[in-house]
């Protein structure tokens, strides 16, 4: 434990993963999606991506990944496009309601979190997206949520 913050790095990071996550699904519902179709939603963004690009960003398997897809599809969120060098594979794209509940979803996450982090003073909140930055990148996180 840390004499300055009361959280030793490892409570810290694992208490904010859920506090992150807690925002990311109530935001979610708010929005009408599964926690699991807006990571696909984040990760799809507007171009289009094959299914196995999109299970390695999300971790998850070949036939998880079919019934994402098909989930969301149905759902109307994205659709399925030939791809242009191979008549026999399909890409994924965001539908245009896709596209604007995925813009909804993202700008009420980033409202709730800068909710979350209103204590923070300005330079508080500059080195810890500095200290997250060199975290994700050295560690070559996936990139599940656009940059800005």
């Amino acid at each position: 434990m840390s004499a300055t913050t009361g959280l030793d790095v490892t409570a810290g990071l694992i208490r904010s993963a859920a506090l992150i996550h807690d925002v990311h699904a109530a935001v979610s519902g708010e929005h009408g999606l599964t926690p699991q179709q807006a990571q696909l939603m984040c990760v799809v963004g507007d171009q289009p991506s094959s299914m196995v690009q999109l299970g390695a960003l999300l971790r998850i398997g070949k036939s998880s990944m079919t019934g994402l897809i098909d989930r969301a599809q149905r759902a109307g969120l994205v659709q399925r496009v030939p791809a242009p060098d191979d008549g026999r594979s399909f890409l994924i794209e965001p539908t245009p309601l896709g596209r604007r509940t995925n813009e909804g979803f993202r700008r009420a996450v980033g409202q709730r979190l800068d909710e979350v982090l209103a204590t923070l003073t300005t330079q508080e909140r500059d080195t810890l997206a500095a200290v997250l930055s060199k975290i994700v990148l050295n560690n070559q996180a996936p990139e599940t949520w656009p940059e800005q």
